[in-house]
């Protein structure tokens, strides 16, 4: 297909805009750190949201010019008031010929529903004058925050898996895409770091010091095939912190602290606590799909 200059223009800046942070990198060599650590966080106080994303995460490009033909990237709708959070999956396509439009999406491909919701955001054209139009739609599907912690605990570190799905076309070739469950994980680290930041507090009364146990992570939930594999994921640890001095490394799951069990994160700061009181406790994991015994000191 012959692009005019004004395309190929309208590409470059497109690119030039969010292909710095892509670095050409194969979408499995990234871990959920990568996601974590590049996630946006934007605030609107107008509308009184937080938006989280993984735009920047990874973007693929093609050809001598480096050209972005579609990208897909996950955000987290945060109320500000109410803290209630809402996922979605954003897409854009750019092809030539007649308008297709993309009304619903298969998600079967992740473990969702075949016909889910897809809104039209917008639509940019280019070309036209030449009789060859290009159109870039962008289109969102709202995905289960339940889905998305299944997807995030199949994650293993060094072994990011891709997750298909459809966009399906009112007319012609629909779109297939996918996503990595490292990038899953990642934006849900986080959006569960975001979430445990304390919110201000007038006159707040003093609390208790509090022992650094020394990670962030997020809550992951069993799988069908390994059903007692849930617990704390480990999205960073701190090397001298109580965890990092017992061998935790990022990508553990931590389910149990001596005989009380983690499954949250609340779980996980009530079973420290308890066992601040002696001088060493019982830290259980899964390491991959292996469980290990480590030992903390405190």
């Amino acid at each position: 297909m012959r692009l005019c200059p004004g395309v190929l223009a309208l590409l470059i800046f497109g690119l030039a805009a969010r292909g710095s942070v892509a670095k050409d990198a194969s979408l499995l060599s990234l871990g959920m750190e990568h996601f974590k650590d590049t996630a946006s966080v934007v605030d609107d106080p107008a509308k009184g949201l937080t938006t989280i994303s993984t735009e920047r995460g990874f973007v693929e490009t093609s050809g001598p010019m480096r050209t972005v033909w579609h990208d897909e990237f996950l955000s987290a709708l945060i109320d500000d008031k109410t803290g209630r959070k809402s996922f979605q999956l954003d897409v854009s396509v750019t092809y030539s010929g007649a308008r297709k439009g993309y009304p619903s999406a298969d998600l079967v491909g992740m473990g969702g529903p075949k016909a889910a919701e897809a809104a039209l955001v917008k639509t940019e054209t280019a070309n036209c004058a030449t009789g060859e139009c290009m159109y870039t739609d962008h289109v969102v599907i709202p995905v289960e925050e339940g889905l998305l912690r299944h997807l995030a605990a199949g994650y293993v570190p060094g072994k990011p898996a891709l997750l298909t799905y459809k966009l399906v076309a009112k007319r012609g070739v629909g779109y297939q895409g996918e996503l990595s469950n490292a990038e899953i994980a990642g934006l849900l680290a986080k959006v569960d770091g975001y979430a445990a930041e304390p919110a201000p507090a007038a006159a707040a009364p003093p609390t208790p010091r509090r022992l650094d146990f020394g990670i962030s992570g997020i809550v992951v939930s069993a799988s069908a095939d390994m059903p007692n594999r849930a617990g704390v994921l480990v999205a960073a640890v701190n090397g001298a912190s109580v965890a990092g001095q017992a061998g935790i490394i990022t990508g553990d799951i931590i389910y149990q602290i001596d005989d009380r069990p983690t499954r949250s994160l609340a779980d996980l700061e009530a079973a420290v606590a308890a066992s601040a009181a002696h001088a060493t406790a019982t830290l259980r994991i899964f390491r991959g799909v292996k469980e290990l015994a480590l030992k903390a000191r405190f």
